[in-house]
């Protein structure tokens, strides 16, 4: 979890700081949203299905029961 916080406190100092990057990030941000709006719903069940899938294997990663 410190770990986590970590990463996201350096990414958010680093967007803090850069404002180049901060304009690309946001841009590809609004970029996303317009392309999720013009083909939704469909678009929303595929993150959803995309997310689903990588919570599945994080939690099959951290418990251990790989062969």
């Amino acid at each position: 979890m410190i770990r986590a916080l970590g990463i996201l406190g350096l990414g958010g100092s680093f967007l803090a700081i850069s404002p180049i990057l901060r304009e690309d990030v946001f841009s590809g941000a609004r970029k996303l949203t317009g392309t999720l709006n013009q083909y939704s719903p469909y678009s929303y069940i595929a993150v959803a299905l995309c997310l689903f899938g990588l919570i599945t294997l994080s939690l099959y990663r951290s418990t251990g029961l790989r062969s």
